[in-house]
């Protein structure tokens, strides 16, 4: 499950946040880069703590969609990165251990204007070929870690976006898809006729599939 969650930050937020990230000085992307990554890798990261990546860390967390399709246990290595004209990551992929915590998810937050900057997009392979997104200010793309992907060279202006990692309570990508589909089906059910003997049975069903597969 892909999953591309829009306007998750407000715009009034996302310019105070532009305005200082224009002000701080990022180090070199290539301070987390492994061994093979580091041949592909050209950008800029300003890392945690900070209070800009902890604001915007608690802005999701606390996101309903966020929460319902990643049931997190551990964030890790939330960063700001900074694509300048030029800057590029190519090919890779990311590790499936961080400091000890499993990586199950990868997210990335745009926090620049599309309109603000030329190339850029986030492209990611599977099965079936490739996909790219150039995500809106504000917007979310949500994404299990068990992709090859790329960031293509930035033509013109500078993008800015949150990434990080996650650990989910629901290991097995299948098993986040199927209890995000209960849940928004819960949703849509009590939004329309409220708690219905229909809720009941999903509500149900969706708890104890978490009792039943959800792990710390």
């Amino acid at each position: 499950m892909i999953l591309h969650i829009q306007n998750v930050i407000d715009a009034g937020t996302l310019s105070v946040i532009r305005d200082k990230l224009q002000q701080e000085v990022f180090a070199n992307g290539l301070e987390t880069a492994g061994w093979a990554a580091e041949k592909v890798k050209q950008n800029q990261q300003l890392r945690a703590p900070h209070p800009i990546i902890e604001l915007l860390q608690q802005r999701l967390m606390a996101h309903p969609l966020v929460k319902a399709a990643a049931q997190p246990a551990q964030w890790v290595n939330v960063m700001v990165n900074r694509y300048d004209t030029g800057q590029h990551y190519g090919t890779h992929m990311d590790d499936a251990l961080m400091g000890g915590i499993r990586t199950d998810l990868s997210f990335t937050l745009g926090l620049s204007a599309a309109d603000s900057y030329q190339g850029g997009a986030l492209v990611i392979e599977d099965s079936s070929g490739e996909r790219s997104w150039r995500l809106e200010q504000g917007d979310v793309l949500l994404y299990p870690t068990q992709f090859l992907h790329r960031v293509e060279a930035v033509t013109e202006g500078t993008r800015f976006a949150l990434v990080g990692w996650i650990e989910s309570m629901l290991r097995e990508p299948q098993q986040r898809e199927m209890c995000f589909d209960l849940h928004q089906a819960m949703q849509a059910e009590f939004q329309q006729h409220g708690k219905t003997g229909q809720y009941d049975l999903l509500s149900k069903t969706y708890q104890n599939l978490l009792r039943r597969w959800a792990k710390r």
